[in-house]
C-alpha cells in the first residue's frame, strides 16, 4: 500500500497529534533537549511547528516534526525529529525545506541551529543542508557540552543590500507592447516569390511567410522594379501566369525618382563595392539595388531575401538606411508560434508529479492564489496556451500558462505561480520557468515576459537567476531573451540580429573571443557598455557560446544517467525521475583526477557511452558554473539534489569526489557520433572514458555538425 506524506501547519490539524509529538521528542531528549509539554501546543498555535504525517488508507500517523522560534529577521530551529520507522528517507530534509521556504516567503534572513558538537549525525545533517558553523559556545552546566552555532543564510535581500546601490540591469528590455501600432510592411524579392510559387528547397518557408500575411500578422509588398524585372524576362506578358500573379502583390508606395536614384548610388557601393567602383553593374545587380532603394524610401519594416550578396551587406544597410534585411528562414523563425498540439506526458518525481491540465484548471488555481492575471493575459485565447500543473498528494503546488506570440508582434507571456511555502517551491518554480522559456524558444530566439507576482519572492529569485530582468517601463513584469541553442561563429550573425529585432539590443558584429571575455552591447537609446560573456550567456539562456578561445571538456556518461541528468532519452519511463531533472542547475560527479579539465565557465559536452544501448555520441552541452572537491560522505544537499547518482561512492575509489555544477543545458538536435568526432579530431585513444579537454575549434565543429541540415 502506498504511503502519502503530508505537511501540516494549522493548529486544528496538528492538535490531534500533539501527544505523539511530545512522546517522540521526550524519547530523543539527549539530542533535542527538554521542553515542557505546553510548549508544543503554544508553538502550534503560533504556527511555529511543522508536522509531517504519514497517511495509509484513512489512517494518519506521526512521521516527524520541526519546532522553531526566533525573532525577525532570524529564525531558530529548536527541534527537528523523524520517527524511527520513517528515517533515512529524506523526511528531515523535507521538513527543513518547508521551513526555508516559509522563511524566505516571509522575508527572514537567516536560520540558526544550535547543535552539540558530540551529535555527529545532527552536525552532518545540518552541514549537508548548508548550515555553517559561525562560532562555538558553552552549553548548559548539567551536561557541560560545547555547542556549534550553525547558520544558514537565506536567499532573501538583506537590509544592507537594500541600502546600497542595487546591481544595474545589464540592458533594458522593452516594455510589454506591440512594436508598432500598425501591421508592419515587409518587402520581398523575386527569390522569395519564386520559392512561394515553385517547388524549391525553401518553398515551405516562403509559404509560411505568405500564410502570416493572410493572417494579417504582416503585410507583404513589392517594389516597382519587382514587376518590371519580370516583364523584361517574360516571353508573353499578356499570357504569363507568373507575371499575372506578381501583379496582384501590393506595391510599395511610389517614391520620388530623384530620391531613388540617389539611394541607388549609395546602396550599390555597399552591396556591390567592387562592381560599383568599376561602374560594372549588370542588369540583375541594378535590379537588386532598385528593390532595396524602393524599400528604404518607402520606410519598409524590412526586406526579406535569400540573396547571399544582399544578406552579407545587411549590417551596413541597417546602419546607413535603417533597413532590416532578413533571411527567409530567419524571418520564419520570428513569425512562427510554438506549437502546443502535443502535451508532454505526465512525469512523476518522488515528491510531486507534472501533468498538462486544462486552461480552466490553471486559471482557477491562479484565482485561488489571488493572482490578478486578467490585464496581463488580455483577451488572448487561453485554450491555445502551453500549460503545466505540478501536484503532490495534497493538491496543486504550482502551475504555468504560456501564451506564445510571433516575435515581430509582441513578447510571449507567461505566468508562473507557485505556493511559496511549499518545501519544493524553488524546484517547482525553477522547472516551470525553464519549461516556459524552452517552449517559447523551440523555433529560435524568443522574447518572453513573465508576470512578477509581488507576494512570490522565491519565484522572483529563481527567475532572476535564470536571466530574467526588470522590464523597462513596467514594474509588474520580468523580461527575458532566450536563444535556446548553441552558437558558433557561423551562426553568430543570425543570433545577434534576432536579439536586435526582438529587443532593440545591438550586440557587437565581430564574433566575441573568450581571451577577452567581454562583449559590447548598444541599447536602443544608444547607450553602449561591455558585459562578460558569462553574464550574457545567462541572460540569453539556455545558450552555449562555442566561440574562439573558449575552454571545453568532454565527459562520459552512461545512458541510464544521461536519461535522468540530461533528459535526452525519448523513451517514456514509468519510474520516478530524480529532482535534478526539474532544476536548471545540475550536478555531475566524477573523480578528483579530472579537476584540471573541469574549469568554471568552460563548455561541458556530454558523451553518452555506446554500451547498454547508449548512443555512442555527444548528446548535450552545458556550462560549468562551479567545481568542488568534497568528501563523498558529506555531499551538500544542494549539490546532491542536482545529481542523479544514488551512491556516489560507487564511482570512485577514494574518500573525495569532484562535484561539477552546470547549467544552460542544451540538448543537441542531432547527436554527434564517435566516428564523426574522430573526423573532427577530438577523440583520445581511450574514447572518452574520462574527462577530456578539447579545443575551441573542436567545440565549434561539434556544434556546427549537430545543427547542420541533412
Amino acid at each position: 500500500m502506498t504511503i502519502r506524506y503530508l505537511i501540516r501547519r494549522d493548529f486544528s490539524e496538528i492538535e490531534p497529534h500533539l501527544d505523539a509529538i511530545r512522546t517522540q521528542a521526550d524519547s530523543e531528549r539527549t539530542a533535542l533537549g527538554f521542553l515542557p509539554h505546553p510548549a508544543y501546543a503554544e508553538s502550534a498555535e503560533q504556527r511555529k511547528l511543522i508536522l509531517l504525517l504519514a497517511q495509509e488508507n484513512d489512517d494518519l500517523t506521526y512521521a516527524g516534526h520541526l519546532l522553531f522560534g526566533g525573532i525577525f529577521p532570524n529564525l531558530r530551529v529548536r527541534q527537528i525529529c523523524v520517527a524511527s520507522q520513517f528515517r533515512n528517507q529524506g523526511h528531515a530534509t523535507t521538513l527543513l525545506r518547508a521551513l526555508i521556504a516559509q522563511a524566505e516567503k516571509e522575508g527572514y534572513l537567516n536560520i540558526v541551529a544550535n547543535v552539540a558538537t558530540d551529535l555527529t549525525g545532527a552536525n552532518s545533517f545540518y552541514q549537508k543542508n548548508g548550515f555553517l558553523v559561525s562560532r562555538l559556545k558553552a552549553g548548559g552546566a548539567t551536561r557541560n557540552r560545547t555547542i556549534n552555532v550553525r547558520v544558514l543564510q537565506l536567499s532573501t535581500p538583506s537590509l544592507i543590500s537594500l541600502m546600497v546601490e542595487p546591481k544595474p540591469t545589464i540592458f533594458n528590455l522593452p516594455r510589454l507592447n506591440k512594436k508598432t501600432p500598425e501591421t508592419p510592411i515587409y518587402a520581398i524579392d523575386l527569390n522569395v516569390f519564386f520559392d512561394a510559387i515553385k517547388d524549391r528547397p525553401r518553398s515551405s518557408d516562403a509559404g509560411a511567410v505568405i500564410a502570416a500575411a493572410l493572417r494579417h500578422e504582416i503585410r507583404l509588398a513589392a517594389s516597382q522594379e519587382f514587376v518590371a524585372e519580370l516583364e523584361r524576362n517574360s516571353k508573353d506578358d499578356s499570357n504569363d501566369p507568373v507575371l499575372s500573379f506578381a501583379r496582384q502583390i501590393p506595391n510599395l508606395p511610389a517614391q520620388d525618382k530623384a530620391e531613388i536614384e540617389n539611394l541607388v548610388q549609395s546602396i550599390a557601393t555597399i552591396v556591390f563595392p567592387e562592381k560599383a567602383k568599376q561602374q560594372n553593374l549588370r542588369q540583375n545587380d541594378v535590379s537588386d539595388v532598385l528593390h532595396l532603394a524602393h524599400a528604404v524610401a518607402a520606410g519598409a519594416s524590412g526586406y526579406i531575401t535569400s540573396d547571399s550578396k544582399v544578406l552579407r551587406a545587411r549590417d551596413a544597410l541597417i546602419t546607413d538606411f535603417n533597413l532590416d534585411v532578413i533571411g527567409l528562414s530567419e524571418f520564419v523563425a520570428l513569425i512562427e508560434t510554438p506549437t502546443t498540439e502535443a502535451p508532454i506526458p505526465s512525469k512523476k518525481a518522488k515528491h510531486f508529479q507534472i501533468q498538462t491540465p486544462a486552461a480552466a484548471q490553471v486559471l482557477e488555481f491562479l484565482k485561488s492564489e489571488q493572482v490578478d492575471f486578467d490585464t496581463f493575459l488580455g483577451d488572448a485565447n487561453s485554450s491555445k496556451s502551453f500549460r503545466l500543473l505540478v501536484q503532490d498528494d495534497e493538491g496543486t503546488i504550482g502551475a504555468c500558462i504560456v501564451l506564445a506570440s510571433p516575435g515581430i508582434e509582441r513578447p510571449s507571456r507567461t505566468i508562473v505561480c507557485v505556493r511559496q511555502d511549499h518545501p519544493f517551491s524553488s524546484t517547482v518554480a525553477d522547472f516551470l520557468l525553464s519549461e516556459s522559456v524552452r517552449f517559447c524558444s523551440q523555433n529560435g530566439t524568443c522574447h518572453i515576459s513573465a508576470l512578477d507576482i509581488p507576494s512570490h519572492p522565491i519565484t522572483r529569485r529563481v527567475a532572476l537567476n535564470q536571466g530574467f530582468q526588470n522590464q523597462f517601463g513596467s514594474t509588474g513584469t520580468l523580461g527575458k531573451i532566450s536563444i535556446g541553442a548553441a552558437i558558433t561563429e557561423n551562426s553568430w550573425d543570425r543570433a545577434r540580429l534576432a536579439v536586435e529585432r526582438l529587443a532593440g539590443l545591438q550586440l557587437q558584429r565581430d564574433t566575441p573571443h573568450y581571451d577577452s571575455g567581454k562583449i559590447r552591447i548598444t541599447q536602443a537609446d544608444g547607450i553602449a557598455s561591455e558585459v562578460s560573456l558569462f553574464e550574457l550567456e545567462t541572460l540569453l539562456s539556455p545558450a552555449i557560446f562555442a566561440f574562439p578561445k573558449r575552454d571545453a571538456v568532454v565527459v562520459p556518461i552512461a545512458r541510464s544517467f544521461a536519461a535522468d541528468l540530461l533528459g535526452t532519452d525519448n523513451q517514456y519511463s514509468l519510474l520516478d525521475v530524480p529532482e535534478a531533472q526539474f532544476l536548471s542547475r545540475r550536478t555531475y560527479f566524477n573523480t578528483t583526477r579530472a579537476v584540471r579539465a573541469m574549469i568554471r565557465g568552460a563548455a561541458i559536452a556530454f558523451y553518452e557511452s555506446g554500451k547498454r544501448g547508449g548512443q555512442g555520441a555527444i548528446v548535450a552541452l552545458g556550462r560549468i558554473v562551479e567545481v568542488t572537491s568534497i568528501p563523498v560522505a558529506t555531499i551538500p544537499e544542494a549539490l546532491g539534489r542536482g545529481a542523479v547518482v544514488e551512491d556516489p561512492s560507487a564511482l570512485i575509489s577514494t574518500d573525495r569526489i569532484l562535484a561539477t555544477s552546470f547549467d544552460n543545458l542544451v540538448a543537441l538536435k542531432k547527436p554527434v557520433p564517435l566516428e564523426t568526432l574522430r573526423k573532427i579530431g577530438c577523440v583520445p585513444k581511450t574514447n572518452f572514458v574520462s574527462a577530456t579537454p578539447i579545443s575551441a575549434s573542436h567545440l565549434r565543429a561539434i556544434v556546427d555538425t549537430s545543427s547542420a541540415d541533412d
